[in-house]
């Protein structure tokens, strides 16, 4: 409601009230004067209050959106790439330059692993892992060496469980030794 528009009610309400004091003058008399002001402030404030409903009745309803929850990220888990080199290079012979990079990047964890769990030079950490000193795990030292020794006959007929390549194998049990003696070495 427009303040033009409450001054005009205001204005058609004191009117109507002063024609009624002169058309009735002993209504004028029975109000005193504490009481007429009373009744002007009770009638500002209904005023003002109808005014306040109408106001909030022509306002467009504003609601504030929230914005999308974040969603996760699928995020690579570390070492997903080296099983993907080594699945691939397990699955098939020809994949050479794969089986030399997995090859490559065990050699050099577990002379990493050797050095720093035993203490040695990186020359004689390669030297364990060329002979097979490093591990008593046949088929981890296999997989350095070419050749499985100390293994028993029923462990080799076992090589090619799960269809898995001996390569493949082999790697996982070399990838399973580092592992192991890195994490026994840190607790």
């Amino acid at each position: 409601m427009k303040l033009r528009t409450l001054l005009a009610v205001l204005g058609v309400g004191l009117a109507l009230t002063g024609f009624t004091l002169v058309a009735a003058p002993g209504l004028a008399s029975s109000i005193t004067l504490d009481e007429a002001v009373l009744v002007v402030v009770g009638f500002l404030g209904i005023l003002l209050g109808v005014r306040v409903a109408v106001g909030r009745s022509r306002t467009a309803y504003e609601q504030v959106e929230t914005p999308d929850p974040e969603a996760s990220q699928d995020l690579p888990t570390p070492g997903d790439e080296f099983d993907e080199l080594l699945a691939t290079a397990g699955a098939d012979r020809r994949e050479i330059e794969t089986r030399e990079t997995v090859r490559s990047r065990l050699e050099r964890a577990a002379v990493a692993t050797i050095v720093r769990t035993e203490g040695c030079t990186e020359s004689e950490a390669s030297r364990r892992l060329e002979t097979g000193e490093w591990t008593d795990d046949p088929y981890a030292r296999a997989f350095f060496t070419g050749s499985v020794e100390g293994a028993s006959l029923f462990d080799r007929i076992d090589l090619r469980r799960e269809n898995q390549s001996q390569y493949h194998r082999w790697a996982v049990h070399a990838a399973s030794e580092i592992t192991r003696r890195s994490e026994a070495y840190e607790s």
